[in-house]
Protein backbone atom coordinates (compact mmCIF):
# COMPACT_ATOMS: atom_id res chain seq x y z
CA UNK A 1 0.00 0.00 0.00
CA UNK A 2 1.06 3.58 -0.59
CA UNK A 3 1.23 6.00 2.30
CA UNK A 4 -2.01 7.55 1.03
CA UNK A 5 -3.72 4.16 1.08
CA UNK A 6 -2.40 3.38 4.57
CA UNK A 7 -3.81 6.66 5.86
CA UNK A 8 -7.21 6.07 4.28
CA UNK A 9 -7.35 2.48 5.56
CA UNK A 10 -6.43 3.75 9.03
CA UNK A 11 -9.26 6.30 8.85
CA UNK A 12 -11.70 3.55 7.87
CA UNK A 13 -10.60 1.56 10.92
CA UNK A 14 -11.49 4.59 13.07
CA UNK A 15 -15.00 4.62 11.66
CA UNK A 16 -14.55 7.65 9.41
CA UNK A 17 -17.20 7.64 6.68
CA UNK A 18 -17.12 11.26 5.49
CA UNK A 19 -14.33 13.62 4.42
CA UNK A 20 -14.77 17.18 3.16
CA UNK A 21 -12.02 19.07 1.41
CA UNK A 22 -10.23 20.04 -1.78
CA UNK A 23 -7.49 18.18 -3.67
CA UNK A 24 -4.14 19.70 -4.58
CA UNK A 25 -0.69 18.51 -5.59
CA UNK A 26 0.39 17.77 -2.05
CA UNK A 27 -2.58 15.56 -1.11
CA UNK A 28 -3.34 13.80 -4.41
CA UNK A 29 -2.03 10.45 -3.12
CA UNK A 30 -4.62 10.60 -0.34
CA UNK A 31 -7.38 11.56 -2.76
CA UNK A 32 -6.38 8.76 -5.13
CA UNK A 33 -7.10 6.27 -2.34
CA UNK A 34 -10.58 7.55 -1.45
CA UNK A 35 -12.60 6.13 -4.39
CA UNK A 36 -11.57 2.57 -3.44
CA UNK A 37 -12.54 3.10 0.21
CA UNK A 38 -15.81 3.21 2.15
CA UNK A 39 -15.31 6.92 2.80
CA UNK A 40 -17.49 9.46 0.97
CA UNK A 41 -15.68 12.64 -0.06
CA UNK A 42 -17.27 16.05 -0.68
CA UNK A 43 -15.64 18.87 -2.61
CA UNK A 44 -15.82 22.26 -0.90
CA UNK A 45 -15.22 25.75 -2.32
CA UNK A 46 -12.88 27.18 0.32
CA UNK A 47 -10.84 25.40 2.96
CA UNK A 48 -12.50 27.45 5.70
CA UNK A 49 -15.71 25.71 4.65
CA UNK A 50 -14.00 22.32 4.99
CA UNK A 51 -13.26 22.62 8.69
CA UNK A 52 -16.55 24.40 9.47
CA UNK A 53 -18.47 21.62 7.71
CA UNK A 54 -16.41 19.03 9.60
CA UNK A 55 -17.15 21.03 12.74
CA UNK A 56 -20.91 20.85 12.13
CA UNK A 57 -20.61 17.13 11.41
CA UNK A 58 -18.79 16.53 14.69
CA UNK A 59 -21.21 18.60 16.79
CA UNK A 60 -24.27 16.89 15.30
CA UNK A 61 -22.97 13.31 15.45
CA UNK A 62 -20.73 13.44 18.52
CA UNK A 63 -17.96 11.80 16.47
CA UNK A 64 -14.92 13.07 14.60
CA UNK A 65 -15.38 15.38 11.62
CA UNK A 66 -12.59 15.18 9.02
CA UNK A 67 -11.34 17.84 6.60
CA UNK A 68 -8.66 17.37 3.94
CA UNK A 69 -6.63 20.21 2.40
CA UNK A 70 -3.27 21.16 1.02
CA UNK A 71 -0.75 22.72 3.41
CA UNK A 72 0.19 26.40 3.49
CA UNK A 73 -2.69 28.56 2.24
CA UNK A 74 -5.03 25.58 2.35
CA UNK A 75 -4.38 24.88 5.99
CA UNK A 76 -4.31 28.54 7.02
CA UNK A 77 -7.73 28.99 5.41
CA UNK A 78 -8.86 25.89 7.28
CA UNK A 79 -7.52 27.16 10.60
CA UNK A 80 -10.71 29.16 11.25
CA UNK A 81 -12.70 25.97 11.77
CA UNK A 82 -9.87 24.54 13.85
CA UNK A 83 -9.69 27.43 16.31
CA UNK A 84 -13.48 27.26 16.64
CA UNK A 85 -13.19 23.56 17.45
CA UNK A 86 -10.43 24.29 19.96
CA UNK A 87 -12.42 26.86 21.95
CA UNK A 88 -15.59 24.73 21.92
CA UNK A 89 -13.95 21.30 22.48
CA UNK A 90 -15.11 19.80 19.17
CA UNK A 91 -13.33 16.76 17.66
CA UNK A 92 -12.27 18.01 14.21
CA UNK A 93 -9.36 16.40 12.35
CA UNK A 94 -7.60 18.38 9.65
CA UNK A 95 -5.47 16.25 7.32
CA UNK A 96 -3.09 18.11 5.05
CA UNK A 97 -0.42 17.26 2.55
CA UNK A 98 3.04 18.39 3.51
CA UNK A 99 6.48 19.38 2.35
CA UNK A 100 8.64 16.37 1.48
CA UNK A 101 10.62 14.75 4.28
CA UNK A 102 13.55 14.81 1.84
CA UNK A 103 13.49 18.61 2.17
CA UNK A 104 13.61 18.68 5.97
CA UNK A 105 16.24 21.18 6.98
CA UNK A 106 15.40 23.57 4.16
CA UNK A 107 13.98 26.97 5.01
CA UNK A 108 10.25 26.21 4.93
CA UNK A 109 9.48 29.67 3.52
CA UNK A 110 11.40 28.66 0.38
CA UNK A 111 9.32 25.52 -0.13
CA UNK A 112 6.11 25.02 -2.12
CA UNK A 113 3.14 25.99 0.10
CA UNK A 114 5.80 26.63 2.71
CA UNK A 115 4.61 26.71 6.31
CA UNK A 116 5.84 25.22 9.56
CA UNK A 117 2.43 23.73 10.29
CA UNK A 118 3.37 22.25 13.64
CA UNK A 119 4.33 25.67 14.95
CA UNK A 120 1.32 27.31 13.33
CA UNK A 121 -1.23 24.91 14.81
CA UNK A 122 0.40 24.31 18.19
CA UNK A 123 -1.69 26.91 20.09
CA UNK A 124 -5.05 25.73 18.68
CA UNK A 125 -4.86 21.92 18.60
CA UNK A 126 -4.72 19.05 21.07
CA UNK A 127 -2.41 16.98 18.84
CA UNK A 128 -0.22 17.33 15.75
CA UNK A 129 1.37 14.48 13.83
CA UNK A 130 3.76 14.41 10.87
CA UNK A 131 4.88 10.84 10.09
CA UNK A 132 8.31 10.71 8.46
CA UNK A 133 7.91 7.15 7.10
CA UNK A 134 5.03 4.96 5.99
CA UNK A 135 5.32 2.70 9.02
CA UNK A 136 4.70 5.72 11.30
CA UNK A 137 1.33 6.54 9.71
CA UNK A 138 -0.81 4.10 11.75
CA UNK A 139 0.62 5.21 15.10
CA UNK A 140 0.19 8.86 14.09
CA UNK A 141 -3.48 8.13 13.41
CA UNK A 142 -3.80 6.42 16.78
CA UNK A 143 -2.34 9.41 18.61
CA UNK A 144 -4.54 12.01 16.93
CA UNK A 145 -7.68 9.95 17.54
CA UNK A 146 -6.72 9.54 21.19
CA UNK A 147 -6.85 13.35 21.45
CA UNK A 148 -10.01 13.58 19.37
CA UNK A 149 -11.79 11.05 21.58
CA UNK A 150 -10.50 12.28 24.92
CA UNK A 151 -13.06 12.92 27.70
CA UNK A 152 -12.92 16.62 26.78
CA UNK A 153 -11.96 16.49 23.09
CA UNK A 154 -10.46 19.01 20.75
CA UNK A 155 -9.11 19.35 17.21
CA UNK A 156 -6.00 17.72 15.79
CA UNK A 157 -3.90 18.05 12.63
CA UNK A 158 -2.17 15.26 10.71
CA UNK A 159 0.31 16.35 8.02
CA UNK A 160 1.32 13.65 5.53
CA UNK A 161 4.42 14.68 3.53
CA UNK A 162 3.87 14.11 -0.16
CA UNK A 163 6.89 11.82 -0.56
CA UNK A 164 5.71 9.62 2.31
CA UNK A 165 2.19 9.52 0.82
CA UNK A 166 3.71 8.21 -2.43
CA UNK A 167 5.96 5.55 -0.86
CA UNK A 168 4.81 1.96 -0.40
CA UNK A 169 4.99 -0.23 2.68
CA UNK A 170 3.41 -3.12 4.54
CA UNK A 171 2.00 -2.04 7.92
CA UNK A 172 -0.58 -3.00 10.51
CA UNK A 173 -3.77 -0.94 10.39
CA UNK A 174 -4.65 0.16 13.93
CA UNK A 175 -7.83 -0.82 15.75
CA UNK A 176 -10.45 1.80 16.58
CA UNK A 177 -9.43 4.15 19.37
CA UNK A 178 -12.09 4.53 22.07
CA UNK A 179 -12.40 7.04 24.88
CA UNK A 180 -10.33 6.04 27.90
CA UNK A 181 -11.95 4.74 31.06
CA UNK A 182 -11.85 7.49 33.65
CA UNK A 183 -10.81 6.78 37.20
CA UNK A 184 -13.69 6.78 39.65
CA UNK A 185 -13.58 9.56 42.27
CA UNK A 186 -12.77 8.40 45.76
CA UNK A 187 -15.42 8.09 48.43
CA UNK A 188 -14.13 11.13 50.31
CA UNK A 189 -14.66 13.39 47.28
CA UNK A 190 -18.17 12.06 46.75
CA UNK A 191 -19.14 12.39 50.41
CA UNK A 192 -17.72 15.92 50.63
CA UNK A 193 -19.68 16.98 47.56
CA UNK A 194 -22.88 15.51 49.01
CA UNK A 195 -22.42 17.01 52.47
CA UNK A 196 -21.72 20.42 50.96
CA UNK A 197 -24.88 20.20 48.85
CA UNK A 198 -26.78 19.21 52.00
CA UNK A 199 -25.88 22.67 53.28
CA UNK A 200 -27.48 24.46 50.33
CA UNK A 201 -31.00 25.79 50.87
CA UNK A 202 -31.37 27.37 47.42
CA UNK A 203 -29.25 25.30 44.98
CA UNK A 204 -28.89 25.88 41.25
CA UNK A 205 -27.43 23.33 38.81
CA UNK A 206 -25.31 24.56 35.89
CA UNK A 207 -24.63 22.10 33.06
CA UNK A 208 -22.09 22.24 30.25
CA UNK A 209 -21.28 20.36 27.05
CA UNK A 210 -19.85 17.31 28.77
CA UNK A 211 -23.28 16.39 30.08
CA UNK A 212 -24.32 15.77 26.47
CA UNK A 213 -20.98 14.24 25.48
CA UNK A 214 -21.26 11.63 28.24
CA UNK A 215 -25.03 11.01 28.09
CA UNK A 216 -25.43 12.17 31.69
CA UNK A 217 -28.73 14.02 31.25
CA UNK A 218 -30.70 11.40 33.17
CA UNK A 219 -28.44 11.66 36.19
CA UNK A 220 -28.62 15.48 36.16
CA UNK A 221 -32.41 15.25 35.99
CA UNK A 222 -32.46 12.90 38.99
CA UNK A 223 -30.22 15.25 40.97
CA UNK A 224 -32.47 18.18 40.13
CA UNK A 225 -35.55 16.26 41.26
CA UNK A 226 -33.84 15.21 44.48
CA UNK A 227 -33.11 18.87 45.31
CA UNK A 228 -36.00 20.71 43.64
CA UNK A 229 -33.19 22.65 41.95
CA UNK A 230 -33.51 24.64 38.72
CA UNK A 231 -31.13 23.79 35.88
CA UNK A 232 -29.27 26.43 33.89
CA UNK A 233 -26.96 25.75 30.97
CA UNK A 234 -23.84 27.28 29.50
CA UNK A 235 -23.76 28.13 25.81
CA UNK A 236 -22.29 24.73 24.97
CA UNK A 237 -24.67 23.08 27.42
CA UNK A 238 -27.81 24.05 25.50
CA UNK A 239 -29.65 20.88 24.56
CA UNK A 240 -27.83 18.71 27.08
CA UNK A 241 -31.28 18.45 28.66
CA UNK A 242 -34.44 19.21 26.73
CA UNK A 243 -35.67 22.80 26.95
CA UNK A 244 -39.07 21.22 27.65
CA UNK A 245 -37.74 19.70 30.90
CA UNK A 246 -39.63 21.40 33.75
CA UNK A 247 -36.43 22.16 35.67
CA UNK A 248 -34.55 23.76 32.74
CA UNK A 249 -34.73 27.55 33.06
CA UNK A 250 -32.39 28.77 30.35
CA UNK A 251 -28.94 30.12 29.70
CA UNK A 252 -26.93 31.27 32.71
CA UNK A 253 -26.12 34.60 31.03
CA UNK A 254 -29.76 35.55 30.34
CA UNK A 255 -31.89 37.58 32.72
CA UNK A 256 -33.62 34.53 34.22
CA UNK A 257 -30.28 32.82 34.77
CA UNK A 258 -28.66 35.88 36.35
CA UNK A 259 -31.63 36.35 38.65
CA UNK A 260 -31.67 32.74 39.83
CA UNK A 261 -27.91 32.75 40.42
CA UNK A 262 -28.16 35.93 42.48
CA UNK A 263 -30.91 34.38 44.62
CA UNK A 264 -29.17 31.01 45.07
CA UNK A 265 -26.90 30.13 47.99
CA UNK A 266 -25.14 27.23 46.27
CA UNK A 267 -24.09 26.20 42.77
CA UNK A 268 -23.56 22.66 41.45
CA UNK A 269 -21.49 22.99 38.27
CA UNK A 270 -21.43 19.89 36.08
CA UNK A 271 -19.25 19.44 33.00
CA UNK A 272 -18.74 23.15 32.31
CA UNK A 273 -15.62 25.31 32.02
CA UNK A 274 -16.77 28.76 33.28
CA UNK A 275 -15.76 30.65 30.12
CA UNK A 276 -15.52 34.41 29.65
CA UNK A 277 -18.74 34.76 27.65
CA UNK A 278 -20.82 32.52 29.92
CA UNK A 279 -19.65 34.32 33.04
CA UNK A 280 -19.64 37.87 31.59
CA UNK A 281 -15.87 38.12 32.05
CA UNK A 282 -16.17 36.24 35.35
CA UNK A 283 -18.53 38.89 36.75
CA UNK A 284 -21.68 36.74 36.77
CA UNK A 285 -23.34 36.70 40.23
CA UNK A 286 -22.32 33.14 41.04
CA UNK A 287 -22.90 31.93 44.64
CA UNK A 288 -19.86 31.79 46.91
CA UNK A 289 -20.45 28.12 47.66
CA UNK A 290 -19.69 25.89 44.67
CA UNK A 291 -19.57 22.14 44.10
CA UNK A 292 -17.95 21.19 40.80
CA UNK A 293 -18.17 17.82 39.02
CA UNK A 294 -16.18 17.31 35.83
CA UNK A 295 -14.51 14.71 33.64
CA UNK A 296 -11.25 16.66 33.93
CA UNK A 297 -9.59 17.10 37.32
CA UNK A 298 -7.69 20.07 35.85
CA UNK A 299 -10.92 22.09 35.70
CA UNK A 300 -11.82 21.64 39.37
CA UNK A 301 -11.47 25.05 41.02
CA UNK A 302 -9.60 26.49 38.03
CA UNK A 303 -11.82 29.55 37.48
CA UNK A 304 -13.61 29.84 40.82
CA UNK A 305 -12.76 28.65 44.31
CA UNK A 306 -14.86 25.61 45.09
CA UNK A 307 -15.93 24.08 48.36
CA UNK A 308 -15.96 20.53 47.03
CA UNK A 309 -15.28 18.77 43.76
CA UNK A 310 -15.04 15.38 42.08
CA UNK A 311 -13.68 14.27 38.72
CA UNK A 312 -14.45 11.05 36.92
CA UNK A 313 -17.05 9.52 34.59
CA UNK A 314 -19.81 12.11 34.73
CA UNK A 315 -22.96 9.99 34.88
CA UNK A 316 -21.63 7.64 37.55
CA UNK A 317 -20.19 10.49 39.61
CA UNK A 318 -23.44 12.48 39.62
CA UNK A 319 -25.41 9.40 40.61
CA UNK A 320 -22.98 8.56 43.41
CA UNK A 321 -23.22 12.09 44.81
CA UNK A 322 -27.02 12.08 44.54
CA UNK A 323 -27.37 8.86 46.54
CA UNK A 324 -25.33 10.42 49.38
CA UNK A 325 -27.49 13.56 49.72
CA UNK A 326 -29.62 13.52 52.87
CA UNK A 327 -31.35 16.92 52.91
CA UNK A 328 -35.02 17.29 51.97
CA UNK A 329 -35.88 19.60 49.06
CA UNK A 330 -37.11 23.11 49.96
CA UNK A 331 -40.55 23.81 48.48
CA UNK A 332 -40.15 27.54 49.24
CA UNK A 333 -37.16 27.65 46.88
CA UNK A 334 -39.12 25.89 44.17
CA UNK A 335 -41.94 28.43 44.54
CA UNK A 336 -39.50 31.35 44.42
CA UNK A 337 -37.88 29.99 41.26
CA UNK A 338 -41.24 29.66 39.52
CA UNK A 339 -42.18 33.23 40.40
CA UNK A 340 -38.86 34.66 39.20
CA UNK A 341 -39.09 32.83 35.90
CA UNK A 342 -42.74 33.77 35.35
CA UNK A 343 -42.21 37.46 36.15
CA UNK A 344 -39.28 37.81 33.74
CA UNK A 345 -40.62 35.77 30.84
CA UNK A 346 -44.04 37.41 30.87
CA UNK A 347 -42.32 40.72 30.13
CA UNK A 348 -40.27 39.36 27.20
CA UNK A 349 -41.83 39.70 23.72
CA UNK A 350 -41.22 36.52 21.71
CA UNK A 351 -39.25 36.42 18.47
CA UNK A 352 -41.83 35.49 15.85
CA UNK A 353 -39.28 33.96 13.45
CA UNK A 354 -38.14 31.44 16.07
CA UNK A 355 -41.72 30.59 17.01
CA UNK A 356 -42.57 29.90 13.38
CA UNK A 357 -39.45 27.83 12.76
CA UNK A 358 -40.00 25.70 15.85
CA UNK A 359 -43.71 25.23 15.08
CA UNK A 360 -42.96 23.69 11.68
CA UNK A 361 -39.95 21.50 12.46
CA UNK A 362 -39.64 18.06 13.97
CA UNK A 363 -38.63 17.63 17.57
CA UNK A 364 -35.24 16.23 16.58
CA UNK A 365 -34.49 18.91 13.97
CA UNK A 366 -30.95 20.32 14.07
CA UNK A 367 -30.35 24.07 14.13
CA UNK A 368 -27.08 25.64 13.01
CA UNK A 369 -27.21 29.23 14.23
CA UNK A 370 -24.80 31.88 13.01
CA UNK A 371 -23.45 34.86 14.93
CA UNK A 372 -26.24 37.35 14.34
CA UNK A 373 -28.49 39.70 16.29
CA UNK A 374 -31.35 37.20 16.39
CA UNK A 375 -28.91 34.35 16.94
CA UNK A 376 -27.90 35.73 20.31
CA UNK A 377 -31.51 35.32 21.44
CA UNK A 378 -31.68 31.71 20.30
CA UNK A 379 -30.18 30.35 23.52
CA UNK A 380 -33.37 31.23 25.39
CA UNK A 381 -35.94 31.64 22.64
CA UNK A 382 -35.32 28.73 20.26
CA UNK A 383 -36.22 25.60 22.22
CA UNK A 384 -34.41 22.37 21.40
CA UNK A 385 -35.29 18.98 22.75
CA UNK A 386 -32.17 16.90 22.71
CA UNK A 387 -28.38 16.91 22.65
CA UNK A 388 -26.47 17.85 19.51
CA UNK A 389 -29.47 19.59 17.94
CA UNK A 390 -28.24 23.15 18.56
CA UNK A 391 -24.98 24.12 16.87
CA UNK A 392 -23.41 27.51 17.58
CA UNK A 393 -19.81 28.79 17.58
CA UNK A 394 -19.97 29.61 21.26
CA UNK A 395 -16.55 30.96 22.23
CA UNK A 396 -14.55 31.66 19.10
CA UNK A 397 -17.81 33.28 17.89
CA UNK A 398 -17.01 32.43 14.27
CA UNK A 399 -19.03 34.64 11.95
CA UNK A 400 -20.12 32.63 8.91
CA UNK A 401 -20.62 29.36 10.81
CA UNK A 402 -24.34 28.83 10.11
CA UNK A 403 -24.37 27.55 6.52
CA UNK A 404 -21.31 25.24 6.57
CA UNK A 405 -22.26 24.00 10.04
CA UNK A 406 -25.66 22.99 8.67
CA UNK A 407 -24.09 21.20 5.69
CA UNK A 408 -21.90 19.18 8.05
CA UNK A 409 -24.84 18.35 10.30
CA UNK A 410 -26.89 17.08 7.35
CA UNK A 411 -23.98 14.96 6.11
CA UNK A 412 -23.72 13.38 9.54
CA UNK A 413 -27.47 13.08 10.19
CA UNK A 414 -29.07 12.76 6.74
CA UNK A 415 -32.49 11.70 8.04
CA UNK A 416 -32.95 14.81 10.19
CA UNK A 417 -34.31 18.22 9.25
CA UNK A 418 -31.43 20.73 9.36
CA UNK A 419 -32.03 24.47 9.46
CA UNK A 420 -29.37 27.19 9.28
CA UNK A 421 -30.25 30.58 10.74
CA UNK A 422 -27.99 33.41 9.54
CA UNK A 423 -27.64 37.15 9.32
CA UNK A 424 -26.73 38.82 6.05
CA UNK A 425 -23.13 39.54 7.11
CA UNK A 426 -22.29 36.02 8.27
CA UNK A 427 -24.08 34.36 5.37
CA UNK A 428 -22.07 36.32 2.81
CA UNK A 429 -18.80 35.20 4.43
CA UNK A 430 -19.35 31.52 3.60
CA UNK A 431 -22.19 31.58 1.06
CA UNK A 432 -19.92 29.96 -1.54
CA UNK A 433 -20.50 26.65 0.24
CA UNK A 434 -24.06 26.76 -1.06
CA UNK A 435 -22.49 25.44 -4.27
CA UNK A 436 -21.26 22.44 -2.28
CA UNK A 437 -24.78 21.82 -0.99
CA UNK A 438 -26.21 22.10 -4.52
CA UNK A 439 -23.60 19.81 -6.11
CA UNK A 440 -24.16 17.07 -3.55
CA UNK A 441 -27.92 17.54 -3.13
CA UNK A 442 -27.68 18.35 0.57
CA UNK A 443 -31.19 19.15 1.80
CA UNK A 444 -30.88 22.03 4.24
CA UNK A 445 -33.11 25.05 4.79
CA UNK A 446 -31.25 28.33 5.23
CA UNK A 447 -32.99 31.35 6.75
CA UNK A 448 -31.14 34.65 6.20
CA UNK A 449 -32.26 37.87 7.88
CA UNK A 450 -31.31 40.77 5.59
CA UNK A 451 -31.28 44.02 7.55
CA UNK A 452 -28.50 45.63 5.51
CA UNK A 453 -26.17 45.88 8.46
CA UNK A 454 -23.74 44.24 10.82
CA UNK A 455 -26.45 45.20 13.24
CA UNK A 456 -25.11 44.03 16.60
CA UNK A 457 -21.76 45.74 16.03
CA UNK A 458 -23.54 48.81 14.68
CA UNK A 459 -25.47 48.93 17.92
CA UNK A 460 -22.29 48.49 19.94
CA UNK A 461 -20.62 51.37 18.07
CA UNK A 462 -23.62 53.66 18.52
CA UNK A 463 -23.94 52.86 22.21
CA UNK A 464 -20.23 53.33 22.90
CA UNK A 465 -19.55 56.37 20.72
CA UNK A 466 -22.66 58.52 21.17
CA UNK A 467 -24.36 57.39 17.99
CA UNK A 468 -21.32 57.34 15.69
CA UNK A 469 -20.92 54.26 13.49
CA UNK A 470 -18.38 53.15 10.90
CA UNK A 471 -18.46 50.40 8.24
CA UNK A 472 -21.38 48.50 9.73
CA UNK A 473 -24.01 49.41 7.13
CA UNK A 474 -23.68 47.55 3.84
CA UNK A 475 -25.33 47.04 0.49
CA UNK A 476 -26.47 43.42 0.49
CA UNK A 477 -27.02 41.60 -2.82
CA UNK A 478 -30.34 39.92 -3.45
CA UNK A 479 -29.51 36.80 -1.51
CA UNK A 480 -32.39 34.69 -2.82
CA UNK A 481 -31.48 35.56 -6.41
CA UNK A 482 -27.87 34.58 -5.76
CA UNK A 483 -29.07 31.26 -4.32
CA UNK A 484 -30.99 30.57 -7.52
CA UNK A 485 -27.84 31.37 -9.50
CA UNK A 486 -26.02 28.72 -7.47
CA UNK A 487 -28.74 26.22 -8.42
CA UNK A 488 -30.56 26.25 -5.07
CA UNK A 489 -34.16 27.17 -4.33
CA UNK A 490 -34.24 30.87 -3.43
CA UNK A 491 -37.19 32.75 -1.93
CA UNK A 492 -37.19 36.46 -1.03
CA UNK A 493 -39.72 37.65 1.55
CA UNK A 494 -40.34 41.40 1.70
CA UNK A 495 -43.03 41.11 4.40
CA UNK A 496 -41.86 39.18 7.47
CA UNK A 497 -45.49 38.23 8.22
CA UNK A 498 -45.29 35.85 5.24
CA UNK A 499 -42.35 33.96 6.68
CA UNK A 500 -44.26 31.26 8.55
CA UNK A 501 -46.30 30.09 5.57
CA UNK A 502 -43.25 30.08 3.27
CA UNK A 503 -41.08 28.23 5.77
CA UNK A 504 -43.77 25.64 6.46
CA UNK A 505 -44.09 25.00 2.73
CA UNK A 506 -40.40 24.42 1.96
CA UNK A 507 -38.74 23.01 5.10
CA UNK A 508 -37.48 19.50 4.50
CA UNK A 509 -37.58 19.65 0.71
CA UNK A 510 -34.85 17.90 -1.23
CA UNK A 511 -31.80 20.01 -2.01
CA UNK A 512 -30.91 23.33 -0.40
CA UNK A 513 -33.40 26.18 0.05
CA UNK A 514 -32.49 29.76 0.99
CA UNK A 515 -35.20 32.01 2.45
CA UNK A 516 -34.17 35.68 2.51
CA UNK A 517 -36.22 37.71 4.99
CA UNK A 518 -35.85 41.44 4.27
CA UNK A 519 -35.93 43.39 7.54
CA UNK A 520 -34.02 46.58 6.72
CA UNK A 521 -36.79 48.76 8.10
CA UNK A 522 -36.73 46.83 11.38
CA UNK A 523 -32.95 47.16 11.85
CA UNK A 524 -33.11 49.47 14.88
CA UNK A 525 -35.70 47.30 16.62
CA UNK A 526 -33.51 44.26 15.97
CA UNK A 527 -30.53 46.03 17.57
CA UNK A 528 -32.61 46.86 20.64
CA UNK A 529 -33.13 43.13 21.20
CA UNK A 530 -29.46 42.13 21.24
CA UNK A 531 -29.10 40.72 24.79
CA UNK A 532 -25.46 41.63 25.39
CA UNK A 533 -26.16 45.24 24.36
CA UNK A 534 -29.40 45.55 26.32
CA UNK A 535 -29.32 42.74 28.91
CA UNK A 536 -32.37 43.90 30.85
Amino acid sequence: MTGGEILVRSLEAQGVSTVVGMPGNQNIWIYDSLPDSTIDSYLIRNEQGATLIANGYARATGDVGVALTVPGPGSTNASTGIVDAYTDSVPVLLITGGTEVALDGRDRSKCFHGLDQQAFFAPITRAFERPSSVDQIPESVERVFAALRAPRPGPAVLELPVDIAAQSGDVRIPDRIVSPQLQQPDDHQLSTCASTIDGFERPVILVGKNVADTDAAGQVSALSSRLNAPILFTRLGKGALSDAHPAVKGHCHAKVGRSLLSEADGLIAIGCRFTQIDTRSWQLPIPDRIVQIDVDAYELGREYDIEAGASGPLAETIEAVTTRITREPDSDWSTAVSKTVSDIRSAMPPLELFSAIRKHTNGDAIFSVDVTSFGYRSFDELPVYGPRTFLYPCHSVTLGYGLPGAIGAKLGMPDRQVIAFCGDGGYQMTSFELATAVEHGIGITVVVVNDGSLSAIRGSQAKTFDGRVCDTDMKVPRIADAAIAFGARGIRIEDADRFESVFADVVGHEGPTVIEVVMTEQRDQIIQRVPWLYPD
